[in-house]
């Protein structure tokens, strides 16, 4: 899950376009950062419980969509699917903090919050 919160970090600073300036990543735009995204989800879905993963995932088709009518970051809606990107934080954040206060194992075994 800490995967997870990074990649949203970095997808609050990339909005709306998601396109990577330097060109090392010549691939990277809306649509691969939110299948990417998605793709987290589906990897802690067992984690998350199937009423916050279905949270998340409507919570990033929404923030997928405003930004994809906010090309230019000049109506407003890229600011909208930034606060969506930030709910999303929250729910996976609250998650984390759930399973390190119930010491849940990760995959190693050890009580990290992922």
């Amino acid at each position: 899950m800490s995967e997870i919160y990074d990649l949203l970090g970095s997808m609050v600073l990339d909005a709306p376009t998601f396109i990577d300036q330097s060109g090392s990543f010549p691939d990277r735009n809306v649509e691969s950062r939110f299948h990417q995204l998605a793709g987290g989800f589906e990897l802690v879905k067992a984690k998350l419980g199937e009423t916050r993963y279905a949270s998340l995932v409507e919570l990033a088709a929404q923030a997928k969509a405003l930004f994809a009518d906010d090309p230019e970051d000049t109506n407003g809606k890229t600011d909208q699917g930034r606060a969506l990107l930030f709910e999303i934080e929250d729910i996976i954040q609250a998650t984390r903090a759930e399973r390190t206060k119930e010491r849940l194992p990760d995959e190693e075994g050890n009580v990290t919050g992922d």
